[in-house]
């Protein structure tokens, strides 16, 4: 599947050197959204919804979340069975960062960024997964 041209992927390994311990399987994504409707990112209850919308239609289990409005600006973090998803937003640069953490190997960069850019129709989206 080709990637869209208003969207950047990178990976990044984070191997230690010398494993000193087991490690679980981690699956870490970073994604940087730009050019978003201030609208959709600067009310708790909205952005909630869209990301609880979006860990559904990623077959995450939800187990619950929490916001607080900065005013301007939103931070939300959901935990889920899996780990946990974490969102800030600047809507007055129309930003939004999220971390996505799991322990199954079920996100892709296509899923996230066809639910993301669903969601929230940003300008550009950029996703970086971290590989431990």
């Amino acid at each position: 599947m080709a990637r869209p041209q208003n969207c950047e992927v990178a990976k990044r390994q984070l191997h230690a050197t010398q494993h000193l311990a087991a490690t679980p399987f981690i699956d870490h994504w970073v994604i940087q959204l730009h050019g978003i409707d201030p609208d959709q990112i600067n009310d708790p209850t909205i952005l909630q919804d869209h990301l609880n919308a979006i860990v559904d239609r990623l077959n995450l289990t939800r187990v619950s979340a929490h916001s607080h409005h900065f005013v301007p600006g939103v931070s939300t973090v959901i935990i889920l069975s899996e780990s946990h998803l974490s969102a800030h937003t600047w809507p007055e640069l129309g930003y939004m960062h999220v971390d996505v953490v799991t322990c199954v190997p079920r996100l892709t960069y296509q899923n996230l960024e066809r639910e993301f850019q669903q969601v929230f129709n940003p300008s550009f989206i950029h996703l970086v997964e971290l590989e431990y």
